[in-house]
C-alpha cells in the first residue's frame, strides 16, 4: 500500500469542506482533482483512505462527508415571527420576516421559532431591545422560566412567577413601578425561551 501524503490529505479535506461552505454542496472527484492539482485517481484514492480510517464519509460517487460539514449540518432553520413585547403587551402578530441558523448544541431538539424584543421590561436577564430570542414552542411552563404568552389577546415576554393570588408574569427590571407584574388568570403559554441573540452596539472611541 502507497504510503499517504498528509500534505495531499490535508488540500483534499480544505478543499471538501470550503467548497461546501461556498456552495452548500459537495464536490464531486473530478472538482476537488481540479481545484487541488491532484489527479483523479489519487483524490478517489485518497477518499478511500481517510473513509477506511473514520476521517470522512464516502461512498464511491459524490457523497462526502468531513467532520466539519457534519459539524455545519447540525443546525437547524428558525423562522423569526416579528417583534415580542418586553414592556406592555402587544396584539398577537404572527408573520415571517426573515430566517436564521442556530446550533443544535445550543438550543438542543424540538420545534422553535424567534421572536425580536422590544422594551426594556428583560433587561435584567440579558435580553435588550433588539435582540433574537429563541423560543421553543410549548404550551406549558416551569415558574422561574422565560416565557412568551398570550394573556387577554396580546404578547408578552416575561418570567412566570406564582404568588399566592395566582400566576403572574413578571419583568426582569429593576424598575418596578414602569415594569410591574401582571396577573393573570388565562395565561396561554406559546413557548419558552432557550437563548438570545445579541447585537452588540459598538459606540465612537
Amino acid at each position: 500500500m502507497r504510503p499517504i501524503n498528509e500534505s495531499n490529505k490535508a488540500r483534499i479535506s480544505n478543499f471538501i469542506d470550503e467548497y461546501y461552505s461556498n456552495n452548500n454542496s459537495v464536490p464531486s472527484v473530478r472538482e476537488i482533482s481540479l481545484g487541488t492539482g491532484i489527479s483523479i485517481s489519487t483524490v478517489h484514492r485518497y477518499l478511500c483512505r481517510m473513509k477506511n480510517s473514520g476521517e470522512l464519509e464516502y461512498n464511491g460517487r459524490r457523497s462526502i462527508t468531513t467532520t466539519r460539514i457534519s459539524m455545519e449540518d447540525a443546525h437547524i432553520s428558525i423562522a423569526v415571527l416579528g417583534y415580542v413585547s418586553c414592556g406592555p403587551g402587544e396584539e398577537e402578530q404572527e408573520r415571517v420576516v426573515e430566517y436564521i441558523r442556530m446550533p443544535t448544541s445550543l438550543i438542543g431538539s424540538g420545534e422553535f421559532f424567534a421572536l425580536v424584543a422590544k422594551g426594556e421590561s428583560m433587561i435584567n436577564v440579558g435580553i435588550f431591545p433588539g435582540d433574537y430570542v429563541i423560543v421553543r414552542k410549548q404550551n406549558s411552563a416551569n415558574c422561574g422560566e422565560i416565557v412568551v404568552a398570550l394573556h387577554d389577546g396580546n404578547n408578552n415576554l416575561k418570567k412566570l412567577a406564582k404568588t399566592k393570588e395566582g400566576y403572574v408574569l413578571r419583568s426582569c427590571n429593576p424598575n418596578k413601578i414602569q415594569f410591574p407584574d401582571i396577573a393573570v388568570s388565562d395565561l396561554q403559554v406559546q413557548g419558552v425561551a432557550v437563548g438570545v441573540f445579541h447585537r452588540f452596539a459598538y459606540l465612537p472611541i
